[in-house]
């Protein structure tokens, strides 16, 4: 039986032992819908379960070694394609759709994300699939695997792609070649089509328990696992944001999303609509939004946790824990 080694994907045991046993039994199912908090593995596991389909070696896969998995981490598999959000410049299009700038744009993004899945991407403003990329990777689907019995589409962020996007892939994930195996990934469940959940089987992934994550930080970055700014970046269940704290400190935005809240609870709301000016009138606008209302709804289930009595996965910062519920 082929065994499916898992490179990538940290903890996750129940999908590892789900997708694992498929593969293993040559069960895979066409259509898979991953769904998740950001940053939690999913990227990773499609990135583990692509390798593995198209891995030349005899048992367990994937190898690492062989030219497939070479190709795979090069991005250059021709049965091996990864569609994302993405934040097009006026560069990157042209009448007809992308340009050469823009495909460049999109492969070069793709590759960044397999190289390291949990580092997530960040943008200025709302992303979306480009239509034609996903045209694209349903030409190469529709023609069948080049190399081997497998070919490979993962699909990041399904739940932003716009209604000509949805209609063009919706023909693939009704009648897939055979070998086609198509692994789509969501934050947000609730805001894929159903036309589109209907068609898949649905994998759950679960946030991470913090000691993982502490471990995976401290040797990311070289610091001590009693580090206190390793325990506060891993209360939060997802390692990729984790990763982004320690990159990028949000205590601010974690100050800012406390103050909103409090002045919403004590009715000022003359001081709530000037902090939400003043958050919303920054360079990077969107972003900056993003960060706060990511902080503010972190904030709102720590002290929910707290106020339960949970003894793990969450974490007290001086004063922000004193929100009003």
């Amino acid at each position: 039986m082929k065994i499916l080694k898992w490179n990538k994907l940290i903890g996750q045991e129940r999908v590892k032992s789900v997708i694992g046993g498929a593969f293993g039994n040559g069960t895979l199912g066409h259509a898979y819908l991953f769904c998740g908090e950001r940053g939690v593995g999913k990227f990773a596991a499609a990135v583990d379960l692509a390798m593995a389909a198209l891995c030349k070696h005899e048992e367990a896969r994937p190898c690492g070694a062989c030219p497939a998995c070479k190709k795979i981490s090069a991005y250059s598999h021709p049965d091996f394609h990864v569609l994302m959000p993405l934040v097009l410049q006026a560069e990157h299009k042209k009448e007809s759709g992308l340009s050469e700038q823009g495909w460049k744009f999109a492969a070069e993004s793709a590759g960044q994300r397999i190289a390291d899945p949990y580092k997530l991407p960040v943008y200025d403003t709302i992303p979306n699939i480009p239509v034609d990329w996903i045209r694209e990777a349903n030409h190469a689907i529709q023609r069948g695997g080049t190399e081997g019995a497998f070919n490979v589409a993962v699909i990041d962020g399904v739940d932003t792609m716009n209604k000509s996007s949805v209609n063009a892939m919706l023909k693939t994930l009704e009648e897939p070649p055979p070998g086609s195996v198509m692994i789509l990934l969501t934050d947000n469940p609730h805001n894929v089509l159903q036309t589109v959940i209907s068609r898949c089987q649905i994998i759950r992934f679960a946030t991470l328990p913090p000691g993982v994550i502490a471990s995976e930080l401290s040797a990311r970055f070289k610091v001590g696992a009693d580090d206190p700014r390793v325990a506060l970046a891993a209360a939060g269940g997802s390692l990729g944001a984790a990763i982004e704290e320690f990159e990028e400190p949000r205590e601010e935005y974690f100050r800012a999303a406390a103050g909103l809240w409090n002045d919403c609870q004590n009715g000022d709301w003359a001081a709530a609509a000037q902090a939400a000016e003043r958050i919303s009138n920054g360079k990077d606008a969107f972003s900056e939004c993003q960060k706060v209302i990511r902080c503010l709804m972190e904030l709102l289930r720590f002290a929910f946790l707290s106020q339960s009595g949970a003894s793990i996965n969450y974490f007290n910062l001086t004063g922000f824990h004193k929100l009003k519920l």
